[in-house]
């Protein structure tokens, strides 16, 4: 693993277990066995390093979820890949996936609009299987693709 790589997953440890605002610099460089002022040659700032795990994060799922819409046209197994992917994620790094959980509002606005954009997509796909469930008769007309897309995410992230 390459310094950078352990700074992330190092960043990826505090942030979960002491929250963003918890979380200093200093902790960060003890922790990967550096000196605070080599942390600048790696990454510009604290919120920096917040960015890379939700893009990491987010980037992941969002490319599986694609991968499952393209390889999976029946809608139900679909929604059952989405789930198993989403819930694989939450239990293999849980640290990142609390980081993605809570700390969303730490991020820059240009930051926060690019990872919601991730979150809506991946809702969306969820939504669109759902609808496609109803179209084909599978699941009864009056279930609310809203709200079952929330409450599946909801249930996987409780």
């Amino acid at each position: 693993m390459n310094r950078l790589d352990l700074i992330y997953s190092a960043a990826t440890k505090l942030f979960s277990e002491k929250g963003y605002r918890g979380a200093s610099l200093q902790d960060l460089a003890q922790e990967v066995g550096i000196r605070k002022a080599s942390l600048y040659h790696y990454v510009a700032n604290k919120e920096e390093l917040l960015y890379h795990i939700f893009l990491h994060v987010g980037e992941r799922i969002q490319a599986q979820f694609l991968k499952i819409r393209k390889d999976c046209p029946h809608p139900l197994e679909r929604i059952e890949r989405f789930i198993g992917c989403y819930l694989s994620f939450v239990v293999t790094d849980r640290p990142a996936f609390r980081i993605f959980l809570t700390e969303k509002k730490e991020l820059t606005p240009q930051h926060r609009e690019r990872v919601e954009a991730i979150c809506d997509l991946l809702n969306s796909l969820m939504r669109e299987a759902i609808v496609q469930a109803k179209m084909e008769g599978l699941v009864p007309e009056d279930v609310k693709e809203d709200l079952a897309t929330l409450f599946i995410f909801g249930a996987c992230n409780w």
